[in-house]
This record gives C-alpha cells, structure tokens and sequence, in this order.
C-alpha cells in the first residue's frame, strides 16, 4: 500500500522506505488504438532522482509520464510506484488513487488542460481539499505556494484572463500545494518568454536541492544539462556519451 501522505511544510521530502526503487517499470507496454507507444519498457528511479526524458515527438515521453502519474496503466508488464503495483485495478481503489495523486504531481505542458476553477485561489486550494486537509492547512497551504511561485497578486483571477507563463505557474502552484514527493513536467519551458524561463528554472533548482524527485519532458537542452542527474532517451540514441544515462530502445 503506498504510504500515507503525511502534512508537511512544503519544499520537504521523505525519506525511502526501502533499498528497492521508489518508481519501477518492468517491461511495460502500452498502445493507444493498437498503435504501440510504450514497448516493453524497464526503468528505475530512485527517491530524489532529477531525471530528463529526451527524444522526439511521438516517442512517448508524455506517455511515460502519464504512466508515472497512474493516468495510463500497463497493457503488458508493471509498474510500481513504492513498492505498490500501481494499474487499473488498483487505481480503482479510491484511497489508493488519491494517496498516489498527492505523492505524485503532473504538470501539463498545455496548462489550459489543467486549469479548471473560477478562481487562482481555487485552483490551488482544490487538491489539499480534495486530500481531506482542514481549512486551515489549506489555506497555509495555497498561501505557501503563492509565495514561492511570486503569484500573490493573482490570487483571485480567473485562470483564462492569465498570460501563459501565469498560466504555467499557477499549474505548478496547484501541484506545489499538494506537496508530493515526485514531480512529473511535460515540456515546462514550452510557450515562456526568458523571464517565465528564468523564474521557472531557477523554481527547478529549487526543488531539485529540497531532495525532490524530478522527471521532466523536454526538448530544451539548456534545462537538461541544468537539471539532470541522468537521461532517458526515448528512441534512437543521440549522443551525449561522457553523461550517465538510460537508452530506452523503442
């Protein structure tokens, strides 16, 4: 069973249960439509990791990180998430599905795909409640991650009148509130002017050095070399031979 997703100021991390990996892929396949995506994949992260999906569009990365997430589940193979087979059966399990959602935050690379509330404050309030928190640990919470994300003065806009780099913080700031433990980006850098990119790798570090774990999407590969402790390549292999790594072969 995953482990219960204990209140904490946010910015901490826990510590591994165990010696085994917190995320692990065996053999794992998944096809959309009977169109493979996924083939056989085996991969292991460890708690604290800052891992870099690269490859070209098409080659799965979103889909890997939607697997991460529980959003997809294995056709063939597994996934475990601590220790925990994490697929359609057991994310039926309503605890079970909300204790891995609030271990497990997904930001999307399209934020319009994860803003639905009438309110900025809303937005961020919505996982700490749906996580049953009381009142007043929501509000700490939704204050906390409008601080750290610079956003106070958006607190009660409604999303659509944003700009997209607003838009992709606030997306953060509704996963940060949720304090989980791994971090799952689609293309963060996506559709930011440099200030947003900035702002946004300097956040990166941020949670980098607080012990987080990190999986990002990218293309980028400025943000690969600041961020990566290692890669995972997404179909055919592309250099970078002096840099740890994983070659997915797809």
């Amino acid at each position: 069973m995953v482990h219960e997703h204990a209140e904490r100021t946010l910015h901490t991390t826990q510590e591994k249960s165990s010696g085994e990996a917190l995320i692990a892929f065996d053999g794992f396949c998944f096809a959309y439509d009977e169109e493979p995506t996924l083939r056989h994949i085996t991969l292991r992260i460890d708690a604290g990791d800052s891992v870099v999906l690269m490859g070209d569009n098409g080659s799965g990365k979103s889909t890997l990180l939607k697997a991460v997430c529980g959003l997809i589940h294995p056709q063939q193979g597994s996934y475990r998430f601590d220790g925990a087979i994490v697929d359609e059966t057991s994310m039926r399990d309503t605890i079970f599905s909300k204790r891995l959602h609030a271990r497990v935050g997904f930001i999307f690379q399209d934020s319009d795909a994860q803003l639905f509330c009438a309110s900025v404050v809303d937005e961020i309030a919505f996982g700490p409640r749906q996580m049953g928190l009381s009142d007043e640990e929501v509000a700490r919470r939704v204050d906390d991650a409008l601080a750290l994300l610079g956003i106070e003065g958006l607190r009660m806009r409604a999303p659509w009148t944003l700009s997209g780099g607003e838009k992709k913080r606030v997306a953060i700031a509704c996963v940060l509130s949720m304090n989980p433990d791994v971090y799952c980006f689609d293309e963060p850098l996506s559709g930011l002017d440099a200030k947003a990119r900035d702002r946004l790798m300097g956040f990166l570090r941020q949670l980098k050095a607080a012990g987080k774990t990190l999986i990002i999407a990218t293309h980028d590969q400025s943000l690969a070399d600041e961020v990566a402790d290692w890669f995972a390549y997404m179909g055919e292999y592309h250099g970078y031979e002096n840099r740890p790594h994983v070659h997915i072969n797809l």
